[in-house]
């Protein structure tokens, strides 16, 4: 099907029976493909009628279409074939002959022998096939079968050319370089490719010698002597697939890549194919330090975020980063505190799941920040959060657009500081300043009263005390009335000077109580006995119990208290009414109460009475004298005897004071 198809059978030197005369043990196959190459056959079958060798042509010309042939069976690869078939059949049976096709201006004839081994066991047939000549016409009746055959001959030829034509175009237009060298390191093929990849032009590849070929190109890899060993070596006989890179000088990098070139099972030269991989290498290289700088951007990028963590962890302020949608992108520990929960779960989630009571107030001033790319810094904040529900938290706080190189605002920096304990600090000074001003008032107050109380007694003392000197320098005689009237202002400041002494003793925790069973019974007629007749405005009453109702107690003390709320009944009745003393048993105590019809005292003022230096509103000090001290002794007092006083009252209604001691 090569130029050898149209050789004379004659060539052959008309073997009847061809055998092989190797000089070793070949296999059968490796006899039959010895023969065929000697013969230049076309077509090689074993003695089964299996294909070990066929002409790339002939299986075209056969309409074979599926493969590789080697190995399949002769009739179904020869389906386009019948005629050369049958020959083979023939050559099978162990005879030779000469076998055409049916038609057409120049034939397709195949000369088909069997060959046998050495100890005539048929190996197998060969079939070498040439075209023949359209024979010259002996009648004018033969001239149109004649022409029909030469057309078919021509058909024939022209599907062949065509065929070898398509082979060598695709073989052209491969991107690989690709040259095929036999084991004479003679150069059977190479394509366009492979010159122009080596720059060899087809003088240097005119006598196809390969070893002349490679010192053409020596000079142009970097590394010669390891490429020349690389080739040589494929030259040696070889089934092994073999692969190397070379690199040339002008900075491109090859491929190479070495198979076997087969005839059947035997190795008859070798396939060289170089592919260009330079811009996959620099692609490679490009990728390996994009990747190398993609890592170490990673690792700084890590210790960026470790730094970033850290500060995160242990700044002493909430911090968060919001993004334009209101979500919360990053957030450290001081900001998860604030909303209840563990750092991380803010993420992805919106500012009003988060703080649902303070969204209304945040999310517009976010916005602002967002829309008009200005710092909101040091806002005083009050509100509730989930962490603390029901409790009102304080906070600094100040909004930070975050933006990027070029100024595109990405979301919201916040910085939360909790000032709730600093809140309460200045709250609790601020308590404290207020209660040092109203003592410093409640001082003053007092100053005035003492004052006034104090001078109260002084005044009629002193003036009684003139008149009595006035008659004893005259030689009168002192008239009682003034001496009683001194006696009874001294007392009263003896009073005011004991109030005062015995609220430095509460104070200072050193009052003292002679205790002894007491008849509350006989002390009460005993104080009240005192206030006989001393207005004639008041009636006092006393419901004495059936039994003495005794305590445990200091009797002084006690009629100390008496005294205090029996003289604040008459002195807050100051139209008159009555004064009523009652005690009665209650389970284990006694109760004790003086009951008034006086002014009364209001509501939001009764739970201070028994404080300290303590005046009611409605009780001028022009009208109604005292310190303040009383109530606060006597409660100090019935506390310390293990009881307790109180007060019912109603303005303009009267007062009834109560308390009550255990009872013996």
């Amino acid at each position: 099907m090569k130029g050898d198809m149209g050789a004379d059978p004659e060539a052959w030197e008309n073997p009847a029976h061809s055998r092989a005369t190797p000089t070793s043990r070949p296999s059968p196959v490796e006899l039959l493909l010895q023969v065929g190459v000697s013969l230049h056959a076309a077509l090689m079958v074993d003695s089964h009628g299996r294909i070990v060798w066929m002409d790339p042509v002939l299986a075209g010309a056969a309409g074979w279409r599926s493969g590789s042939p080697v190995g399949r069976s002769a009739a179904e690869v020869l389906g386009g074939l019948p005629w050369l078939w049958r020959g083979l059949e023939e050559a099978l049976t162990g005879t030779d002959g000469l076998c055409e096709d049916g038609g057409g201006e120049q034939r397709l004839r195949a000369v088909v022998v069997p060959v046998f081994g050495e100890d005539g066991t048929q190996l197998g047939a060969c079939a070498r096939l040439r075209m023949s000549e359209l024979p010259r016409p002996e009648a004018a009746g033969d001239s149109q079968a004649l022409c029909a055959g030469a057309v078919e001959e021509r058909r024939a030829r022209e599907h062949l050319e065509h065929q070898t034509s398509l082979l060598r175009a695709t073989f052209d237009s491969i991107t690989d370089g690709v040259i095929v060298v036999d084991l004479a390191r003679r150069i059977t093929a190479f394509n366009k490719r492979f010159q122009e990849m080596w720059g060899l032009t087809d003088a240097m590849l005119e006598d196809r010698d390969a070893e002349k070929a490679l010192a053409s190109v020596e000079s142009r890899v970097t590394a010669p002597g390891r490429f020349i060993a690389f080739i040589r070596q494929g030259f040696e006989p070889s089934f092994a697939p073999r692969s190397s890179i070379v690199e040339l000088r002008d900075g491109r990098v090859l491929e190479c890549k070495s198979i076997p070139q087969l005839l059947g099972d035997a190795v008859i030269g070798r396939i060289w194919s170089y592919r260009d991989v330079t811009a996959e290498r620099k692609a490679l290289a490009e990728q390996a330090r994009l990747l190398a700088a993609e890592h170490e951007a990673r690792e700084r990028l890590e210790e960026s975020f470790a730094v970033l963590d850290t500060f995160l962890n242990h700044a002493p302020v909430a911090l968060g980063f919001i993004g334009r949608n209101l979500r919360y992108l990053l957030g450290n520990d001081a900001l998860a505190a604030i909303h209840g929960g563990r750092r991380g779960e803010e993420s992805g989630r919106t500012v009003r799941e988060m703080t649902p009571q303070m969204a209304p107030i945040i999310e517009p001033l976010m916005r602002q920040v967002l829309e008009e790319g200005t710092p909101i810094i040091g806002l005083n904040m009050t509100g509730e959060v989930p962490s603390s529900p029901g409790e009102q938290r304080h906070w600094n706080v100040s909004y930070y657009p975050v933006r990027t190189a070029s100024g595109t605002i990405l979301g919201v920096g916040a910085v939360v500081a909790d000032i709730t304990a600093e809140y309460r600090a200045q709250s609790e000074r601020d308590r404290l300043l207020r209660e040092a001003q109203e003592a410093i008032r409640v001082r003053d107050d007092f100053m005035s009263v003492a004052a006034h109380e104090m001078k109260t007694p002084l005044t009629p003392l002193k003036l009684h005390l003139q008149m009595l000197k006035g008659q004893a320098d005259a030689g009168h005689v002192v008239a009682p009335r003034h001496v009683d009237k001194a006696l009874a202002q001294l007392t009263r400041l003896s009073v005011l000077v004991n109030d005062l002494l015995d609220t430095s003793r509460i104070q200072a925790g050193k009052m003292e109580f002679a205790r002894e069973p007491t008849s509350l019974r006989e002390l009460i007629l005993e104080v009240l006995s005192v206030f006989r007749g001393t207005s004639s405005l008041h009636s006092l009453g006393f419901e004495a119990p059936d039994e003495p109702l005794v305590v445990m107690g200091d009797r002084a003390r006690l009629a100390q208290v008496l005294t205090n709320l029996v003289e604040n009944a008459l002195k807050y009745s100051p139209t008159g009414g009555a004064v009523r003393v009652t005690a009665r048993r209650m389970g284990t105590e006694v109760c004790v109460s003086v009951k008034d019809e006086g002014i009364g005292i209001p509501k939001e003022e009764q739970a201070h009475l028994f404080e300290r230096f303590f005046r009611a509103r409605n009780a001028p000090i022009s009208g109604f004298g005292g310190l303040g001290l009383g109530l606060y002794i006597s409660r100090d007092i019935i506390e310390r005897h293990g009881g307790r006083i109180w007060v019912e009252s109603e303005v303009e209604h009267g007062s009834t004071f109560h308390f009550v001691l255990p009872c013996l």
